[in-house]
């Protein structure tokens, strides 16, 4: 229903307005009839309505005048106007103001219920743009926390949303706040702390919180005092990032947990509330960084791997970490392995309750070992589907070019959103992120084994500036392209 003002200050007019018709039927609802300008100013204050319907001769202020200062005020509406036969100059003005259109005195219910057509058609217009907009914001949202998102993207949503790339410098961690039924309470507290960073999916909603540790904990807290976060709802947290190239770590990091949450809840591992109670409690707390660790990876210097990841458990005991804590660090170091191992479903699942069993730091060492060296002796047999064939082979012949998913979308004559989907499925990762890595790969190759500048390398596999290829590679390797050629030469 749509809401809506009637203003006159004449009461039978006004009574008349209310019975003349059923309002209910043409999706509307009288919400308040005012006596006079005055009346309709104060309920404003409080108060939004979709339709404002006003008499323009009226004493001290007059109806023209009350829509005047309405929008001065910054009120979104739309609105008609009643007048009798001579006052034309009044309806003149109204128009010119932005009315529908305007009603005459007495007022016919056929006029009125046409005049209501008019204002449904463009309401209705109104809420699918904003619908659509708020999709196309979420969307946006979602690909800022992938880190699958262009530069002029970013700069264009950072201006919609009146924010600053420096923000992140103050810290930013993702919390994943799941199984949610209400999202308005949640959001509403967002605003109250100044966050403006999340998206929705499904039944959870991501918070791209900006701010220090204690800040954190007490938005996490005030979330479970109020009862937000209640009865099947929980929360998981990612590490805190001070860059905008590894927002995405944190986010993974969140949903990772919240993915072994669920498996653990399935399979039983909760039948003690205390271990539930507990697991919850660290997995409410920012993350250590797996930065060096995904480094490693990526270079596939697997000897460094397995100290980086020592050294991880070895502090994380020395300051007297949760147990439960610990292996949540451990179930996240196993995600980050597994994109590339890529288990079946029950590999999978049973490493995961190995790490769940686990009573002591050498059993997690032991398991991320043999995980380790499973990942060396890998040999890349994974099937695809005959599209992602077709899109990484399009990728490996063409990442020097100006590729994007719209172009590969376009070639194959598919839809962009399905095909991204598809391909995040199946490949583990954004169509955007396995063409960076490509290209990187690509490039290490190219620094190894030639003399190229590193701007002619850049240039060689795709990239339009030497800077975003810097910013990729030291993200990618955790080396600049002059570390890294000067530590393989």
């Amino acid at each position: 229903m749509y809401s809506v003002l009637i203003v006159d200050d004449e009461y039978m007019i006004l009574k008349g307005l209310e019975k003349i018709i059923k309002w209910s039927d043409y999706s509307f609802e009288i919400v308040k009839a005012a006596r006079n300008s005055k009346q309709a100013l104060e309920f404003l204050e409080d108060n939004d309505v979709d339709l404002i319907i006003t008499d323009v001769n009226m004493p001290r202020i007059s109806g023209l005048d009350l829509i005047e200062m309405a929008q001065d005020k910054g009120k979104k509406f739309e609105f008609m106007i009643l007048s009798g036969y001579q006052e034309f100059d009044y309806v003149r003005t109204g128009l010119q103001l932005g009315a529908i259109d305007y009603i005459l005195k007495p007022v016919d219910s056929k006029a009125l219920v046409a005049s209501l057509a008019k204002v449904k058609n463009i309401l209705d217009s109104q809420t699918a743009i904003q619908k659509a907009s708020v999709v196309s914001l979420n969307a946006q949202m979602q690909r800022l926390f992938e880190n699958d998102i262009d530069r002029s993207e970013i700069s264009s949503l950072f201006h919609q949303l009146r924010i600053t790339p420096d923000i992140i410098k103050s810290g930013m961690t993702v919390i994943a706040c799941n199984r949610l039924n209400d999202f308005s309470k949640v959001e509403q507290l967002c605003q109250q702390y100044g966050q403006v960073l999340s998206f929705e999916h499904n039944r959870h909603l991501f918070i791209g919180f900006v701010g220090g540790r204690g800040l954190l904990l007490k938005f996490v807290r005030e979330l479970e005092d109020k009862c937000y976060i209640t009865g099947e709802s929980f929360i998981t947290v990612g590490e805190t990032v001070y860059d905008w190239q590894n927002i995405s770590q944190s986010y993974e990091q969140a949903a990772r947990l919240s993915k072994i949450y669920k498996f653990y809840e399935k399979s039983n591992k909760f039948s003690n509330n205390n271990l539930r109670v507990d697991w919850l409690k660290q997995a409410t707390l920012p993350k250590v960084s797996l930065v060096k660790i995904k480094q490693a990876i990526a270079l596939g210097e697997y000897e460094q791997l397995m100290d980086e990841l020592k050294s991880i458990f070895s502090d994380l005991t020395s300051r007297g970490a949760s147990p439960s804590y610990v292996r949540q660090i451990a179930f996240l170091v196993y995600s980050e392995l597994n994109v590339k191992v890529n288990f079946d479903e029950q590999t999978y699942q049973e490493y995961v309750v190995r790490i769940n069993n686990a009573d002591d730091l050498q059993s997690l060492v032991d398991i991320s070992s043999e995980v380790i060296k499973q990942l060396s002796q890998k040999i890349d047999d994974q099937k695809y589907s005959e599209n992602i064939k077709q899109v990484m082979s399009l990728i490996h012949k063409d990442f020097n070019d100006d590729l994007s998913l719209k172009l590969v979308s376009d070639e194959l004559h598919l839809n962009p959103d399905y095909l991204g989907q598809l391909f995040k499925k199946e490949a583990k990762m954004s169509f955007s992120k396995y063409l960076n890595e490509y290209r990187i790969q690509q490039a290490q190759e190219l620094l190894r084994n030639t003399n190229q500048s590193i701007a002619e390398i850049a240039d060689n596999v795709g990239y339009t500036t030497t800077a975003y290829f810097y910013r990729n590679f030291k993200s990618i390797c955790g080396l600049s392209p002059k570390e890294y050629r000067k530590k393989y030469i």
